[in-house]
């Protein structure tokens, strides 16, 4: 029987959400700004993949990081932008890298456009990122958002190496995630604690924080690749193996089935499903306790992102971004 993760009616992404509403508008209203274009398609495709119902949760974690300490100024509102360019430039590029059609349950901006005006865009949106780094003229954030932007790239061709690595390692997988998504996620809480002008010892604590909820974060979204169901998760699920993703479920599972891995084995020969193998291989993940290891690790980084949080700040934000590490493993989507 597969793992069930329950949560609470009003998620803490809806709480955060609620909490930084007007913050949230502001940071729309930045991006409908710095995506204008009198080039037709740049604006129609941006407004496409920022508008497809994502979880928004970067750009949150910089408004709640500021949040936390206070903070009663401006930058992080463009900052928390740049954030959400540098996601959605990925996500372009990424989905065509991928052959991915679907995105959220939706046609995916190059299955609409095409790879070439998605890659294209997706370079216009780095583009702007870097413009919004160079308003903010801090040379501490430039750095930071260019280290960011490097492991984004890093990421993606790593992953693309081990495509269909069957021979993948724990460690391997969590490299990829880390650099592939997590860095953003870490940058997001880190660019709060800057603004806001916090110690390097706060600073340091929110990157921890946003590294460890990446990860918890990508590791739930592979564990749900293996345990939703469509409709539940908005896209195709058991994609990644499709796409020559070994993730962690897999890889636990794999050390304990040999007929699994002679399975995926001979699906990496031939790049894609046989009938049924897709449903027989998501049980086998299952039964094996691939799932629930993905599971364990997912809340063990969880645990880790409540222990790197300071002690200072406001209480009340302090509790929502240790609620949202456990959301992120647990969430049912």
């Amino acid at each position: 029987m597969r793992t069930e993760v329950k949560t609470p009616s009003m998620s803490p992404l809806t709480q955060a959400a609620e909490l930084c509403r007007a913050e949230m508008q502001g940071v729309d209203a930045c991006i409908r700004e710095h995506m204008a274009s009198d080039v037709v398609m740049i604006p129609a495709i941006g407004s496409y993949i920022v508008s497809s119902g994502g979880k928004r949760l970067r750009p949150l974690l910089c408004l709640l990081s500021s949040r936390l300490f206070s903070y009663e100024g401006k930058r992080h509102i463009p900052l928390a932008v740049v954030v959400e360019f540098l996601h959605t430039a990925s996500l372009l590029h990424d989905d065509v890298v991928d052959f991915s059609t679907e995105r959220r349950g939706a046609p995916s901006a190059n299955g609409v456009w095409g790879n070439q005006a998605s890659v294209l865009v997706g370079d216009f949106l780095f583009s702007r990122a870097l413009q919004g780094m160079v308003d903010d003229n801090d040379w501490r954030v430039m750095g930071l958002l260019s280290q960011v932007t490097n492991a984004l790239a890093e990421g993606e061709v790593l992953q693309l190496t081990r495509t269909f690595h069957l021979g993948m390692t724990e460690a391997e997988c969590l490299e990829v995630i880390e650099r592939k998504t997590a860095v953003l996620f870490s940058a997001a809480a880190e660019l709060g604690a800057i603004v806001s002008g916090q110690s390097e010892q706060v600073i340091q604590s929110m990157r921890e924080y946003g590294m460890c909820l990446g990860v918890a974060f990508q590791l739930m979204d592979d564990a749900l690749d293996y345990a939703a169901d469509m409709q539940d998760v908005g896209k195709p699920v058991g994609h990644d193996l499709e796409e020559g993703k070994i993730t962690l479920p897999l890889i636990h599972a794999m050390r304990n089935d040999a007929d699994l891995l002679q399975t995926v084995q001979e699906i990496a020969g031939r790049g894609d499903y046989a009938e049924g193998e897709r449903e027989r291989i998501r049980q086998a993940v299952d039964q094996t306790g691939g799932l629930e290891q993905c599971l364990d690790a997912a809340r063990d980084y969880a645990a880790r992102a409540k222990c790197a949080l300071p002690s200072g700040g406001d209480a009340n934000v302090l509790k929502l971004l240790e609620d949202l590490a456990d959301f992120s493993a647990q969430r049912p989507y």
